[in-house]
């Protein structure tokens, strides 16, 4: 006897990835959340920090980009500009290339060079100094640190006075979070995207929805599945 098994309906399809939305954001925010603490708690009171105060920060930041799973390709810390004395505009980042190599990113930091980019009104910095809440970026092509289509993930980091005195964060390029959610997409035997909260699509088993494109309404028939916390939401044909 052929045993049969039924396709999910849309709505059932579209919560289990959601599901695997919320895995994926988690196994990237939960270091983050941890670096944050750690970095909050190594700012000194009483006078302002200084470069070997951030000691904390480069090996949390290795141990990401060396994770089993290789989801993370860059990762590090950035300050308010003038937070630490000895140096301002101070972007502490680093990278890891198909070898896995850790490299820092070399960015121009004095705004009177050529090449100076004031990092504060990018949406991975600004957003989360408005709302004091954890943020992701993209999917955009990230021309300052990878040239391909990412993920930025970024957490505030709060200061003795309560204002953010810096972010840190990852870079996940969507080609590797992709891996991760096309099983789940794919397993719904029927066409499905993951967009943002902007309706940019990440992934999608459908040739139209192109990584980056804009899905401006939810086709007919189709259903959708917001997740809570995560700025992502499903899409699943009927």
């Amino acid at each position: 006897m052929t045993e049969v098994f039924a396709r999910p309906s849309p709505a059932l399809a579209a919560g289990a990835i959601a599901a695997e939305l919320e895995r994926l954001c988690g196994t990237v925010f939960g270091p983050l959340l941890v670096l944050a603490e750690s970095v909050a708690a190594a700012l000194p009171a009483g006078r302002a920090p200084v470069l070997a105060d951030l000691g904390v920060v480069r090996p949390a930041a290795v141990a990401e980009l060396r994770r089993d799973d290789g989801l993370v390709a860059g990762c590090g810390l950035v300050a308010d500009p003038g937070l630490i004395a000895d140096a301002p505009w101070h972007l502490a980042w680093w990278t890891a290339g198909a070898d896995r190599e850790v490299a820092p990113l070399r960015v121009v930091s004095d705004p009177a060079c050529d090449g100076f980019r004031d990092y504060t009104v990018l949406e991975w910095w600004a957003v989360p100094r408005r709302t004091g809440r954890r943020h992701v970026t993209g999917p955009y092509v990230d021309y300052l640190c990878t040239d391909a289509y990412t993920l930025t993930f970024t957490v505030p980091v709060r200061g003795a006075d309560g204002s953010m005195a810096a972010v840190v964060g990852s870079d996940v390029y969507v080609a590797r979070a992709e891996r991760l959610l096309l099983p789940a997409l794919r397993a719904c035997g029927r066409p499905a995207t993951v967009v943002n909260r902007a309706g940019r699509v990440v992934v999608s088993t459908l040739p139209e929805h192109v990584t980056g494109s804009l899905v401006r309404s939810v086709p007919a028939g189709w259903a959708r599945h917001d997740g809570g916390d995560v700025p992502f939401s499903a899409l699943v044909g009927g």
